[in-house]
């Protein structure tokens, strides 16, 4: 029976949620996922500079697993520079001792050792919880959606949306009501109200 797999720890979450190129609506674009334990790596080896040793120790991995770990967030980068696509920072298989919140009004971070509802930069109460999100890629609850042709699938078990391939198209799939899927709804009502403006206007 195969070893279950231990959960990375990560310290904090990014201050974003993803990049995307200059100029280019979020909706035209499609998405490479950087994991929450692959921006970890990043951001210990690269941004702190410690080696792969003291790296691993402190995500509580061994440190061939931290060397996967980084090497597959490189690639993925690497992959969002050279081929212009979109870089979303979300899910995995990670274990974080706090409790990490996005403003919807002000966008701030918010990282608490506690459950929290009020942001403690503005006062609002309209708060994201970031590690509630696709963190269980156990649950097999949900449609898979695919935005470029709109294809929906039964999520499976043990096998995350964005790893699956549109059996109409072939790109990649988000949850179906996640947020990201909820943004990219957002984007192109957004897009699409610019240009009925526009024609309106000419």
């Amino acid at each position: 029976m195969p070893r279950p797999r231990r959960k990375r720890t990560v310290a904090n979450p990014p201050a974003v949620d993803g990049f995307k190129p200059f100029g280019v609506p979020i909706s035209d674009l499609e998405p490479v996922v950087l994991l929450y334990e692959e921006y970890e790596s990043i951001r210990l080896v690269d941004y702190e500079g410690l080696g792969q040793e003291e790296a691993s120790r402190r995500m509580m991995v061994s440190r061939p697993t931290l060397t996967r770990i980084h090497d597959k967030a490189i690639k993925s980068i690497a992959q969002a520079f050279v081929e212009g696509k979109a870089i979303l920072i979300e899910g995995g298989d990670y274990h974080s001792d706090n409790y990490w919140y996005r403003c919807a009004d002000c966008q701030k971070l918010n990282v608490s050792a506690t459950e929290s509802h009020q942001c403690v930069y503005c006062g609002s109460k309209n708060m994201r919880q970031l590690n509630e999100i696709d963190v269980d890629s156990n649950n097999d609850n949900g449609i898979c959606i695919c935005v470029h042709c709109g294809v929906e699938i039964a999520h499976q078990k043990n096998q995350p949306c964005r790893e699956t391939g549109c059996p109409g198209c072939g790109k990649k799939m988000m949850r179906k009501g996640s947020y990201h899927h909820q943004l990219y709804i957002k984007k192109q009502q957004e897009n699409e109200n610019c240009s009925t403006n526009k024609r309106n206007a000419d």
